[in-house]
C-alpha cells in the first residue's frame, strides 16, 4: 500500500502489497468456505440450536480476550522494534498461555451454573463443558500469531486459515448432513479443528525457533507493561463487538441470538480487508518514523473507506434475497439488523487502522479512551433498545457506538498528524495509480513462479 506518487514501486511497498493481497485473498477464499459452513450449520441446526451453537462458541473467545494481556501485539513490538530474540519471546508466550488457561478452566467450571443462568441462558450444561478445550487453544493461537506477524510469516498464517476453513466445512457437512449428529456434532467439529490447527502453528514456530518452557522474567515484565496497554483496549474492542450478542441472549430467545449473530457475522466479513491491511501494516508502522507512519495510515484509511463502503452497500441492498436464499425463510428476521450493522462496520474498518497507528507509537491511551467511551455508550443504548426494539435495536446501538469510536480516533489522528481531513478520508487519483502500479508489479513478480 504505497503512499508515494513516484512512478516506480519500492521493494517495501511491493512486500506490503504482497502481504496484504495474500492475506486478503486467503480471507476471501475462507469467507466462501465459511459461508457454506454457516449455511449448512444454520439449516441443519435450526434457529434455536444455531443460536446456542454461536453463543457457546463465542464464550471461550471472550474469556481469552479478557486474559491474553496484549501479548500477541507485544511480541510484534519487541521483536521488530526492540530486536528481542524470537525464541525467548515465543517461549514466554507459551508459558503464559498455558498458565492462564489453567486458571480459566478452573474458574469456568466452578462458575458454570452462574453463567448458564445469565449470559449463557439456554445453553445446555454439556455444551459448555464441550467447549472448554478452546480456552488453552485460543490462548496459544492468539499469542503465537503475533510471532508469525512479527517475523513476516504471513504465508503460514494464510495457510492455516485456508486449511481450517476447508476442514471445518468438510467436517460440518459430514457431522450435520451425513451423520446428522446435531448440536453435539457441530461443537465437536468446531473444537477439534481449532485444536488441530493451533497445534500445527505451535509445531511450525517450534521448527524454526525451538520453543521451550524457559521463562524470561525480565523480558516478561517489559512485555507485560507494553501489552497491558493494548490489552485494555482489546477488551473494550471485543466487547464492543460482542456485548450486544450477550445482551440479546439475556433478554431474548436463542433463535433471536441466531438471527442477530448471523447478521453480525456476515457484516464482519467486511472487516477482513482492513484487518489484513492492519496486520501487514503494523510491523511497518512500528519500524517507521512518526511522519512516515502518519502518511501510511492516512493512505490506508482513505483507501479502506472505499473498499469497505461499496461492498457494505451491496450487502445491505441484497440482504433480503441473500438471507432467505442461503439460510431459508425462517431466517428472514436477520435482514433488518444486517443493514444497520453494515453501516457500523464501515466505520469500524477505519477504527481498525487508526488504532494500529496509535499502538505502533506506544500511544494506546488514545485507543483506550475511544474504546471505553464507545463501549459505555453501546451498553447503555443496548439496555434501552433491546427490550423495546429487539435485535434491530441492538443493531442500531452498535452502528451508533462504532461511529462514535471512529470519530474520536479520527479527530485525534488528524490533530496529531497535522494532515488535513481530506488526506485521510478522500480517495486520490494517486491512490488509483498506485493500485495499478502495484497490481502490475505483483503480476510481474508472480509470472516467473508460474513458469
Amino acid at each position: 500500500m504505497s503512499v508515494g506518487s513516484t512512478q516506480t514501486v519500492s521493494r517495501g511497498a511491493r512486500k506490503l502489497a504482497a502481504d496484504v493481497s495474500g492475506t486478503f485473498g486467503t480471507r476471501l477464499i475462507t469467507m466462501a468456505f465459511g459461508l457454506v459452513t454457516g449455511i449448512v450449520t444454520a439449516r441443519a441446526l435450526g434457529p434455536e440450536n444455531r443460536g446456542i451453537f454461536g453463543l457457546v462458541c463465542m464464550f471461550p473467545a471472550s474469556l481469552v480476550t479478557l486474559t491474553k494481556l496484549g501479548q500477541g501485539i507485544s511480541s510484534v513490538y519487541f521483536i521488530r522494534r526492540e530486536k528481542e530474540d524470537v525464541r525467548a519471546v515465543a517461549s514466554n508466550l507459551v508459558v503464559i498461555a498455558l498458565l492462564t488457561a489453567v486458571v480459566l478452566l478452573v474458574a469456568t467450571y466452578l462458575l458454570r451454573f452462574v453463567l448458564l443462568d445469565s449470559i449463557l441462558r439456554g445453553v445446555p450444561h454439556w455444551a459448555l463443558l464441550t467447549t472448554l478445550p478452546l480456552l488453552p487453544t485460543l490462548l496459544l493461537e492468539s499469542h503465537l500469531y503475533g510471532v508469525l506477524q512479527a517475523t513476516d510469516r504471513f504465508r503460514v498464517y494464510n495457510t492455516r486459515l485456508l486449511a481450517e476453513s476447508v476442514i471445518t466445512m468438510t467436517g460440518m457437512i459430514l457431522a450435520l448432513v451425513v451423520f446428522q449428529a446435531g448440536l453435539a456434532g457441530a461443537l465437536g467439529v468446531a473444537v477439534g479443528v481449532r485444536l488441530c490447527m493451533t497445534l500445527w502453528v505451535v509445531w511450525t514456530i517450534h521448527r524454526e525457533s525451538r520453543l521451550s518452557l524457559h521463562f524470561d522474567l525480565p523480558l516478561f515484565r517489559r512485555m507485560i507493561r507494553y501489552g497491558l496497554k493494548s490489552h485494555v483496549q482489546t477488551i473494550a474492542a471485543h466487547f464492543h463487538f460482542k456485548a450486544d450478542i450477550y445482551l440479546v441472549a439475556y433478554f431474548l430467545a436463542p433463535a433471536e441470538v441466531a438471527f442477530y449473530s448471523i447478521a453480525a457475522r456476515l457484516a464482519e466479513h467486511l472487516l477482513w480487508f482492513p484487518q489484513a491491511l492492519g496486520m501487514a501494516l503494523f510491523p511497518r508502522l512500528a519500524g517507521s518514523d512518526v511522519a512516515d507512519a502518519h502518511r501510511l495510515t492516512a493512505s490506508a484509511v482513505r483507501q479502506t473507506l472505499v473498499a469497505s463502503a461499496v461492498p457494505a452497500m451491496l450487502l445491505a441492498v441484497g440482504a433480503p434475497f441473500l438471507i432467505t436464499t442461503w439460510y431459508g425463510p425462517e431466517y428472514a428476521p436477520t435482514v433488518e439488523p444486517l443493514r444497520w450493522v453494515c453501516l457500523g462496520i464501515v466505520m469500524m474498518s477505519l477504527y481498525v487502522l487508526l488504532t494500529r497507528n496509535f499502538t505502533s507509537r506506544n500511544r494506546q491511551g488514545v485507543n483506550i479512551f475511544a474504546a471505553y467511551l464507545a463501549l459505555g455508550g453501546n451498553l447503555i443504548l443496548n439496555l434501552f433498545m433491546i427490550p423495546r426494539y429487539g435485535i434491530v435495536g441492538a443493531a442500531i446501538s452498535s452502528a451508533c457506538s462504532y461511529t462514535a469510536a471512529t470519530l474520536v480516533l479520527l479527530v485525534w489522528f488528524v490533530r496529531e498528524s497535522g494532515l488535513p481531513a481530506s488526506d485521510v478520508l478522500v480517495l486520490k487519483r494517486s491512490d488509483v495509480a498506485t493500485w495499478k502500479r502495484l497490481a502490475s508489479a505483483l503480476w510481474s513478480d508472480a509470472r516467473p513462479a508460474k513458469a
